[in-house]
């Protein structure tokens, strides 16, 4: 089970992961646990009957089985339960949590939601609990056929929401021979959070009628979409595909003989001819498909699964979709190895920033930059730009995911982010200014460095048992000024002091230099901001000047006297 969730694909999770599956005993130990709550009386039963629902647990040494079997539904019957309970529906709350920017709104089958709703608290609720205590040591697999798959799936979903996202032990979601539980809304807010998508593998054999009655039911196009990966089989072997308009236009075809309408398809004969044709090619039962011979692959893929009648030019709606997909995991870098890589970028900035304070004659890295003084201010911005195009990458991937209950990023993610906003923010808080712009906050601020501090403020408020590694996080703080924004707020300063000093004066100025006073003070004494901002070169310290004269003037006042004053006159910032 290490080796499902360590394995890094080639060209696709679901391929790798079905291989997996396949050459372990996880595939064989799932329908046998299946199989052995099957027996002649499990008749035939209305699809809302939970009564006879059952749920059973297997032990193994590596991990652990939890089984759906619920009562035998004919397809027919199936069929006409296609209805979709919309998103809006209190039917549905409990999977509202998948409503996100990109899918606002989804459907999902009436006959499944109905069940799940049916078994919610009285066996899932206790269930869950137990499952996302004991994940934290042993992997689970859920599993489940017909609507015990559609079951398995929800219960998944659900669970899948409870877990926090740093847990490793995810649970694998393996079903068989199960219809089609949601829209178009439904596989697109699964898909787009690809740790979750890649927690489904969908067995269906192309002679098992219950896998499609939601297929049929419309004469153009389906209103029911596939997510997850699916392990498509027929006699002579077997094939995986991702992409939904595959996954459709394969299932769709119609093919002579199968299962009656209320029989259960038995996949232990077909697992044990994947197993066989493992055993013979002795590498793997799905091979990796070449780009270059990526349309060639498909079709021998068509062709494993027994519908050699495809014709050519039908070829490509199957091959297209899945090559898009491989295409776009092909571009996108390993998360991990990405993040290591904006790091060393980042180390590169704390190296610029020591150099922009080496003497006290130093302007700091904020003033260099923003006047462009020495080479190295130029060669900097290559990485800047660079870890901003990174960053609002992640941010924005990480926004389009559903609503879940912790944190938007993971905390290594979280503390990363979080360095590069305090750390870059600056530089873009300079060439803002630099050309004379205003209220950099509220008019020229990007939304990811909003999100990146709206997410670590989320962080901070939850119950300190509850945040891990929360003393890490203070750590940042004390090589970089903790509010990323400390210098718009400086230059917002300037700008009012040489307003007052031109005889430009009102009551609102002066009190947002009051405010000011009272701002940097707090920070001074959390130790919330560093030495740097008291180089003699510094944009502060020229605040302080031209702050002087309007004290000189009292344009403040005659009796103003603020604690800042004091700590400035006195010196004791040599010290800080």
């Amino acid at each position: 089970m290490d080796s499902v969730r360590a394995a890094k694909p080639l060209f696709s999770d679901g391929l790798n992961l079905a291989n997996l599956v396949v050459s372990s005993d996880i595939l064989c130990n799932s329908w046998a646990a299946i199989s052995a709550q099957i027996d002649g009386n499990h008749q035939s039963q209305s699809p809302s009957s939970s009564e006879t629902v059952k749920i059973q647990e297997f032990e193994h040494p590596e991990y652990k089985i939890i089984a759906f079997v619920t009562p035998l539904v004919a397809a027919s019957h199936l069929q006409e339960e296609a209805d979709l309970v919309p998103s809006s529906s209190s039917e549905t709350s409990e999977f509202q949590f998948l409503c996100s920017q990109d899918s606002p709104s989804f459907g999902i089958n009436k006959a499944a939601i109905s069940l799940f709703n049916a078994l919610r608290d009285s066996k899932f609720c206790p269930l869950k609990a137990q499952v996302a205590k004991s994940s934290k040591s042993i992997p689970h697999i859920i599993t489940g056929s017909c609507l015990g798959g559609s079951i398995a799936s929800l219960f998944t979903l659900w669970l899948l929401r409870t877990l926090d996202s740093a847990t490793k032990n995810r649970p694998l979601c393996i079903t068989f021979g199960s219809s089609l539980i949601g829209d178009d809304g439904f596989q697109q807010a699964i898909s787009q959070y690809s740790t979750w998508n890649s927690c489904f593998l969908h067995v269906a054999h192309m002679d098992d009628c219950f896998p499609r009655p939601f297929l049929l039911s419309t004469a153009e196009r389906s209103l029911y979409r596939p997510f997850g990966t699916f392990l498509l089989c027929s006699d002579s072997g077997g094939a995986c595909f991702e992409a939904p308009d595959t996954i459709l236009t394969l299932m769709s075809r119609e093919r002579n003989g199968g299962t009656a309408d209320s029989q259960i398809f038995n996949y232990k004969s077909v697992i044990e001819c994947l197993i066989q044709r493992l055993i013979c090619k002795n590498h793997s039962a799905f091979s990796v498909l070449d780009a270059d011979s990526f349309k060639a692959g498909i079709n021998a893929q068509v062709a494993a699964i027994g519908l050699m009648q495809i014709q050519l030019q039908d070829s490509d709606s199957l091959w297209m979709p899945e090559k898009d997909i491989l295409e776009r995991k092909n571009q996108v870098l390993d998360p991990a190895k990405a993040l290591n890589k904006m790091k060393v970028y980042l180390a590169y900035f704390e190296w610029y920033k020591k150099k922009c304070e080496d003497n006290d004659h130093s302007p700091g890295y904020y003033d260099s930059f923003k006047n462009k003084m020495f080479q190295r201010d130029h060669e900097v911005v290559k990485f800047k730009t660079e870890l901003e195009m990174y960053w609002k990458s992640v941010v924005e991937e990480a926004e389009k995911r559903p609503h879940l209950p912790e944190a938007r990023m993971r905390f290594r993610w979280l503390f990363a982010g979080t360095n590069y906003r305090r750390m870059v923010e600056p530089l873009h808080i300079a060439e803002y200014y630099k050309w004379g712009n205003r209220s950099y906050i509220s008019n020229g601020r990007s939304k990811h460095f909003k999100l990146l501090e709206q997410w670590l403020d989320e962080h901070q408020k939850k119950p300190q048992n509850s945040v891990p590694n929360n003393s890490k996080m203070k750590k940042i703080t004390s090589s970089i000024t903790e509010d990323s924004c400390f210098w718009a707020h400086v230059e917002e300063a300037r700008t009012t002091c040489r307003l007052l000093n031109s005889g430009g004066s009102n009551g609102a100025e002066i009190k947002n230099l009051v405010d000011f006073e009272k701002y940097v003070m707090g920070l001074l004494k959390s130790r919330a901001v560093t030495s740097d901002i008291f180089l003699e070169s510094s944009s502060y310290m020229q605040w302080w000047r031209e702050y002087e004269d309007v004290l000189s003037k009292q344009l403040m006042g005659t009796s103003h006297n603020s604690e800042l004053i004091r700590y400035m006159n006195d010196g004791e910032y040599h010290c800080y």
